[in-house]
């Protein structure tokens, strides 16, 4: 026996309703940092790094790793500016570009082939959560919102028609060559092709494949290491698991100032206890447990490869603002767990579940709205790109300038 469709949940699911929130969300997204839209300025390596050797290399930047692996979006992105436009607009494009992919995750979320309950708080996670916003709307940290592209092909519905099947490979291709999460979500996808192998799924489990295998190369030969941490300390798991509980859930159900006044060990039990407990509901029997069974893995595997990655517990304490961008997904695929509990059975988790959403909303919102970093005025001071003549500029985050080196001569 089938119960009879829910009516709210079917206007919810509404495409027009979609497609609403759809621009909802990027409203959203350029209120949470409006001066990276209406006072655009380059982000770190933006320009030390994709700028500079975008002029120096030309097309060869594109097969050169930094930090250990490829970044086909910032490229790309660089290599537009600079043939389309004036330095002076060069920010604006980079930051317009940057905010235009992130405003595709969320379309691609409301397509139709998504195959996943509870959309529309899903979306609204990814700009609501809490967080510095330094991966929002720059081309430099533009990996970690482009890594959803490649979690939501894991609940994908086959293609039905070429167009299609080619945007989804493409997609693939270019989002799995920009950061490694190819490495990371392989065996989410590898466990789909497995529960259902068809044709599509291969196409894309080898895509994916291939970049995983190219990024996943670099990362071990390039030379940097799979840490960014350089000492040699023992690992401190106490230290680890407070940072962890202090960024999934003190900070992001409590607020700040919970974080500054609690000890260590307060926020590791805490993170212990409600991670623990999400990720074992994740796995309890019912119809979603495939869908919350990926999500409670993607975030494990993420979880795992940014901890090491960044090497939290060497830390002296937790800030909030060192290395944020490492939890920003995990912290997105946790809030993912809760929000699909907020219509469970028994009521009392769904009530649970509905008043941590309240709480991470309610604690975030008067800190919604991001400041504005000091202008350093990039139309004024980009004049030496212009020319093509040596110079030191700065650029954002404060404290961050590009040293660059001049125009190459030409052969």
């Amino acid at each position: 026996m089938t119960s009879a469709p829910n009516p709210r949940a079917n206007r919810w699911n509404d495409p027009r309703f979609l497609r609403w929130l759809v621009l909802a969300c990027a409203v959203l997204l350029a209120l949470r940092k409006p001066w990276a839209l209406h006072t655009p300025q380059l982000w770190a390596e933006d320009g030390s790094i994709f700028l500079t050797q975008d002029e120096q290399m030309g097309l060869r930047a594109f097969f050169e790793p930094y930090n250990g692996y490829l970044h086909f979006l910032p490229r790309l992105i660089a290599w537009i500016a600079s043939r389309t436009a004036d330095p002076a607009w060069w920010p604006a494009i980079y930051n317009g570009l940057a905010f235009a992919i992130s405003v595709g995750v969320f379309a691609r979320m409301a397509s139709r082939r998504v195959e996943l309950p509870n959309r529309q708080g899903l979306m609204l996670a990814l700009v609501l959560v809490v967080g510095t916003g330094e991966v929002l709307i720059n081309v430099t940290n533009l990996q970690w919102i482009t890594a959803f592209y490649l979690l939501l092909q894991v609940f994908l519905a086959r293609p039905t028609t070429q167009a299609q099947r080619f945007g989804d490979l493409a997609i693939l291709l270019v989002v799995g060559l920009n950061g490694p999460f190819a490495i990371v979500i392989f065996p989410l996808l590898a466990w789909r092709t497995w529960r259902e192998p068809q044709l599509d799924n291969f196409l894309a489990l080898a895509a994916l494949g291939l970049c995983a295998a190219i990024q996943g190369w670099l990362v071990t030969h390039s030379g940097n290491g799979l840490s960014l941490h350089e000492g040699t300390e023992p690992f401190r798991p106490f230290m680890g698991l407070s940072v962890l509980g202090s960024r999934m859930f003190t900070w992001t159900y409590l607020g700040p100032n919970p974080v500054k006044a609690w000890p260590l060990w307060v926020h590791a039990a805490i993170g212990v206890t409600f991670i623990g407990a999400l990720l074992a509901g994740a796995f309890r029997a019912d119809p979603r447990r495939h869908v919350r069974a990926m999500i409670a893995t993607a975030f494990c595997l993420v979880t795992a490869a940014c901890a090491y990655r960044v090497r939290a517990d060497t830390w002296q304490d937790d800030n909030l603002v060192n290395g944020d961008r490492y939890f920003y997904i995990s912290r997105v695929l946790l809030a993912w767990l809760v929000i699909l509990e907020v219509d469970a059975t028994p009521r009392a988790i769904a009530y649970a579940a509905r008043a941590l959403c309240l709480a991470g909303v309610l604690s975030h919102a008067p800190r919604f709205i991001l400041p504005a970093p000091p202008d350093y005025k990039w139309a004024e001071h980009c004049d030496p790109i212009r020319r093509g003549v040596p110079a030191n500029i700065y650029t954002l985050p404060e404290g961050w300038w590009i040293e660059y080196p001049g125009r190459p001569k030409k052969q």
